[in-house]
């Protein structure tokens, strides 16, 4: 998948995707917002906001900016807080695997459904990770690889059609974690289906200490384990 190509997708998308992906999914968004545990005065990005159906779901006290590479998703996203009027919310246009944003910007960092429809899920993790502030919190709400050998296989098997459509089915956790600066710290499937999961982490990049090192990859080996 490339760029130009998801962009094109994503733009005809945009005039269905409340219907497909809105009423439900809310549960879904609003269990994985509440594991940033957001404070009240925290900056929060919010990785492929697409038309801004996590937004409501914010705490009012926290300043959220929202990022997308598709403008006609954004549009939608505006049209939406012009209905509704979040004044804490700011939606740009951006490409997520290179942000404008300074390092350690944001407090914690939430990507729904948006990182197995990147060109490359490890830069767009790394970026997140570089703009998050050390010991921020990270969350990812997706559909990774099963766990189920003959499951896992389909999905294998599949994946090019559903590239196709803009997003991958295969993508590993385990895989996607490895080498990160990350502590797993919850993991829950989440509605509809249970197909989805929710995946909480701790910013942990710059730690100097071995046994702080050490228990960041036992944290993912552990979690890339139990990952499906």
């Amino acid at each position: 998948m490339d760029s130009k190509s998801l962009e094109r997708i994503y733009s005809t998308f945009s005039g269905f995707y409340d219907l497909v992906f809105g009423r439900f999914f809310h549960e879904s968004r609003a269990k994985a917002i509440g594991l940033l545990n957001i404070r009240g005065g925290e900056k929060i990005l919010e990785v492929g906001v697409g038309t801004g159906l996590s937004l409501p779901f914010y705490p009012k006290n926290c300043k959220v900016i929202g990022i997308d590479f598709c403008e006609p998703m954004l549009e939608k996203g505006r049209a939406r807080l012009r209905r509704a009027p979040l004044p804490n919310v700011e939606l740009l246009k951006m490409d997520a695997m290179q942000m404008v944003f300074p390092d350690n910007t944001f407090d914690a960092v939430f990507a729904a459904y948006v990182i197995s429809a990147v060109p490359d899920p490890h830069q767009v993790l790394s970026e997140m990770i570089r703009v998050c502030k050390i010991g921020g919190k990270i969350v990812l709400l997706n559909h990774f690889r099963n766990g189920n050998r003959f499951i896992s296989r389909c999905e294998e098997v599949i994946s090019p059609l559903t590239k196709k459509m803009g997003f991958r089915a295969d993508l590993d956790l385990a895989h996607l974690l490895r080498d990160m600066p990350l502590l797993v710290q919850h993991k829950q499937n989440v509605r509809p289906l249970n197909y989805w999961k929710a995946v909480q982490c701790i910013n942990n990049k710059g730690q100097k200490s071995a046994a702080l090192n050490g228990r960041a990859s036992s944290s993912v080996m552990c979690a890339s384990a139990a990952a499906m």
